[in-house]
């Protein structure tokens, strides 16, 4: 960019592209300031707002994505769909990626590339709002570092997604890979068993096709030390976090620790 400052960019995207670990969050409900600012604090490169299996009005939704954008951190949207009345809004609302949930098959990653990409590269129609920071005065450099910085992330949670999911890997402008464990394996016949040997079995094809592909990806199951994070990491695993949980699951935990000692 012969030294210009960027107009947009992607801190976990950039994180990747240099083979760094990006660590994640989960967002269901809670879009508020202070989410954003202890993810930030504690070190996080992205928070992923769930659009699956919550309902956020649209302009608090706008709000949070440019707050996490103000402090550091990429946000990433999560939809049911490769449809662009999903996919359009949220990044002009400020979403920095689209994670497809339920991701089967090729043809829906391509219909996402095009709903996230501006022409030439796909059919994203242009708006110089949230997503550019209000900042028109270079449109033409604005969608070419917007189609770099763009994150595209197939979620594979079905046995029908892990049977494609070369095929979805290989299409242009897929950048990693994440999982829905809870559906996959209820899917597979094993409903709550996360870490069924035949779930992790399914998973660990996926990790492998995708480190072979160069692609971010998760880890079949999260470490729960440093060791185990260790060797994902010289595995090539590159996404972590409490991607797979929600605020539920961490307010849970921590209030269980508070009252452990009374127990």
């Amino acid at each position: 960019m012969d030294g210009q400052r960027a107009l947009i960019s992607n801190p976990a995207k950039e994180k990747l592209k240099s083979g760094e670990p990006i660590f994640g969050v989960n967002v269901f409900e809670a879009l508020t300031p202070s989410v954003v600012k202890i993810a930030a604090n504690a070190g996080f490169d992205m928070l992923m707002v769930d659009a699956e299996h919550a309902l956020n009005d649209d302009s608090r939704l706008s709000l949070f994505l440019t707050l996490v954008r103000d402090n550091g951190m990429a946000p990433v949207v999560t939809v049911i769909a490769p449809e662009r009345a999903l996919v359009s809004r949220v990044l002009d609302a400020g979403a920095m990626g689209i994670i497809l949930s339920h991701s089967e098959t090729p043809d829906q990653m391509q219909d996402l590339v095009r709903w996230v990409k501006y022409a030439p590269e796909g059919v994203r129609g242009l708006a110089m709002g949230a997503n550019a920071g209000y900042d028109g005065s270079d449109v033409a450099r604005y969608c070419r570092e917007a189609n770099d910085a763009m994150l595209v992330l197939p979620k594979i949670e079905s046995p029908l997604g892990v049977e494609n999911a070369g095929a979805i890997m290989d299409v242009d402008g897929v950048d990693g890979v994440v999982f829905g464990p809870g559906d996959l394996c209820a899917k597979m016949g094993y409903p709550g068993q996360w870490e069924h040997p035949e779930v992790l079995t399914a998973i660990n094809s996926v990790v492998d096709a995708a480190i072979t592909r160069g692609l971010a990806v998760e880890p079949p199951a999260m470490p729960t030390d440093r060791a185990e994070y260790n060797r994902e990491l010289i595995r090539g695993a590159r996404i972590f976090g409490a991607t797979r949980q929600t605020e539920y699951d961490l307010y849970r935990d921590a209030l269980d620790q508070v009252l452990n000692p009374y127990r």
